[in-house]
Formats: structure tokens, C-alpha cells, sequence
């Protein structure tokens, strides 16, 4: 619902503290509510247990990390079920990053029967540490395919941490927000999608001074919002 007269209206954000940079995000979300067209209070709560999963909670952001072991805490502490129902919720919007983005798409490449589970909401197929290993992480140029992330340019700087990309995606609903440009191999890959109130990026947009992801994140939770 809009603010109404001069009173703001309250946001809740869960981020789910298991691993990665939880005070990043917080931060970047602070400061990324300035810039948003409405007026908004926002309360960012830790998310590490079921009853935590609210259902007044807007969004939700599932930081970088070990995937596997993400998905472990998940299943040891019976979030599962509940973290994909509340994702499934009308009016609520879900943001992964790095290891959020294996756990929100639906196919793994060279996924063993009975391994590692995902939350299953991105018609997308993931490589994990596509880049290689954390010897490998880097940080380059990512160039932007969304027009209501580009406002500020087409490129945005991407911290790469033993990150996955996604291979192919296997719907119209997924929409492309990025790609990463190689010119060594020639090609681009996919490193940020979005399908319904479902984002993922490949990188740490909370690694750096860019705002646009969290600005856009908080955009997404107010068009959701608008849908319900």
C-alpha cells in the first residue's frame, strides 16, 4: 500500500544470516531507500528460523556463501518448505546472491540424483564456480540489459567470488538483467536474471558503492506489494 498522508509506509526485509555479507546488504539497503521515488521505513530483520518467515516480511535477500552448506542449515533447521512457500506468497520478493542463485534455480548442471536440493524457483540452469575456485574469484565489468537498471549506464562493477552463471534459461519468464562480456572466449555469460519477484545476481552488488541492485530489489518489493 502507498504512504498515506505524511506517514511512510513500513518495509520488512529478511535477510537469511547463515553465511556472507548480511551487514553489506543491510547497509547498501539503507542507503538505497533515499533513492526510491516513495517514502518508506524499512526494518531488516535476520532470518535463521521458521518462525521467522513472517508473512508481513516484504522480501527477502539470500546472500552469497557455500551453497551446500546453506542448504544443509536449511534442511537440519526444516526451513525448506517454509522458505519456498513464503517465497511462493503473492506480494512477496526474494533477491539471491551467488550461492542464492544456485539455491533459487530449479537446474544444477551435472546434478547427482539425491544431491544437493534447491529451492526451485528460477526456470534457469546454474554452473556452480563456473569461474573456477575461490583462487579465482575476481572482479570485472558487467554489462547491464535491463533499461531500469541502466539509468545510470550500461555497466555496473561485479565482485565475483567462487561464482556460479547461469548456462541457459528454460522459460520466457526468465528475463535477462546481465551479462558478463569474455573477450578472451569471445561469448557472454548470464550472471543476473529475474523471473517474477525472483532475482538473482552472480555477483556482490553489496560489495561495492553501486546502489542500482538494491534500488531495483526495493522497486521489485513495491510492485509486488501492488499486487496484492
Amino acid at each position: 500500500m502507498p504512504p498515506t498522508g505524511n506517514q511512510p509506509s513500513l518495509r520488512k526485509i529478511g535477510i537469511l544470516e547463515v553465511q556472507g555479507a548480511f551487514q553489506e546488504h543491510k547497509v547498501a539497503l539503507m542507503k538505497a531507500k533515499a533513492c526510491l521515488d516513495v517514502i518508506i521505513e524499512l526494518e531488516v530483520m535476520e532470518v535463521r528460523h521458521p518462525d521467522h518467515l513472517v508473512s508481513d516480511m516484504d522480501g527477502l535477500i539470500i546472500p552469497g556463501g557455500e551453497s551446500t552448506t546453506i542448504s544443509l542449515f536449511l534442511k537440519r533447521n526444516k526451513m525448506e518448505e517454509p522458505l519456498r512457500t513464503w517465497i511462493q506468497t503473492k506480494g512477496h520478493a526474494v533477491w539471491g546472491t551467488c550461492a542464492g542463485m544456485i539455491l533459487l534455480s530449479k537446474f544444477t548442471e551435472n546434478q547427482k540424483d539425491g544431491g544437493q536440493p534447491t529451492l526451485g524457483m528460477l526456470d534457469t540452469v546454474v554452473s556452480r564456480n563456473f569461474f573456477g575456485r575461490q583462487v579465482h574469484s575476481f572482479e570485472a565489468q558487467v554489462t547491464i540489459k535491463s533499461p531500469s537498471l541502466s539509468t545510470s549506464g550500461t555497466e555496473c562493477h561485479g565482485v565475483f567470488i567462487r561464482a556460479p552463471a547461469v548456462l541457459k534459461t528454460t522459460s520466457s519468464e526468465v528475463t535477462v538483467l546481465a551479462v558478463l562480456e569474455r573477450t578472451e572466449q569471445k561469448d557472454s555469460v548470464i550472471v543476473a536474471v529475474q523471473q517474477g519477484d525472483v532475482m538473482a545476481t552472480a555477483f556482490h552488488p553489496e560489495l561495492t558503492e553501486d546502489l542500482r541492485w538494491h534500488v531495483y530489489f526495493l522497486t521489485m518489493i513495491e510492485n509486488a506489494k501492488m499486487q496484492t
